[in-house]
């Protein structure tokens, strides 16, 4: 009987640890698929907005007055940003716009954090869920533009790949992108992705690291 017994605990003991590993291994692929398919949206994603970039530019005629200048000879610019927002997003069709408190009327999901960067408040709890305007895309996914307090806007905006699907997590499915200017006039997103967001464990900082 006390080797039944213990013959049943070794059993019982090695089945446990074998539906671990099974189950360890499915989370795993599990999270592996969901952030190649996060990857694959995003560069569909930042794709269309290259695009709709360099339309709006040329909508507009050259100067968008809404731009972070990588020349140290050019002052960064946000004079026409209203207006280089409302020609930017003429491009996209437009589910759901939230002018404020978005969390309340829906137009974002609760995301896991916020910034703490005082000089990032754009992106901070109060700001994104109810000051800054968000804007729910017919392709699913969701435009946060950054605000400062007296919602003015500036050249940077955050992104939700896949919406309200989650993990709701920056770097991961939430990205930011930069509208920058260079020496020579040429208007492009920035590299790093992550600016004022804070970046999981397991989030991507840079486009490169998409590409990669």
């Amino acid at each position: 009987m006390k080797k039944y017994d213990a013959f049943n605990l070794t059993f019982f003991t090695i089945l446990g640890v074998f539906i671990l590993l099974i189950v360890f291994a499915v989370t795993t692929v599990i999270d592996s698929l969901a952030q190649s398919e996060n990857k694959r949206r995003f560069k569909n994603i930042y794709s269309t907005y290259q695009t709709v970039l360099l339309n709006t530019i040329r909508d507009i005629g050259g100067d968008t007055g809404c731009y972070f200048s990588t020349d140290p000879a050019v002052s960064n610019d946000y004079s026409g940003c209203d207006y280089f927002y409302q020609t930017f997003l003429s491009n996209f069709k437009i589910q759901r716009y939230c002018q404020q408190e978005a969390l309340r009327d829906g137009c974002i999901p609760q995301y896991e954090t916020y910034t703490t960067n005082e000089q990032c408040n754009g992106f901070t709890k109060e700001m994104i869920e109810h000051v800054d305007d968000v804007f729910v895309l017919d392709d699913g996914s969701i435009l946060i533009i950054y605000n400062e307090e007296n919602k003015q806007y500036r050249p940077i905006f955050a992104i939700d790949v896949n919406g309200f699907s989650k993990p709701n997590k920056a770097g991961v499915d939430l990205f930011s992108l930069m509208v920058v200017r260079d020496g020579n006039g040429s208007y492009f997103f920035h590299g790093d992705i992550s600016y004022c967001l804070p970046v999981e464990e397991d989030g991507i900082k840079n486009v490169s690291e998409i590409y990669n």
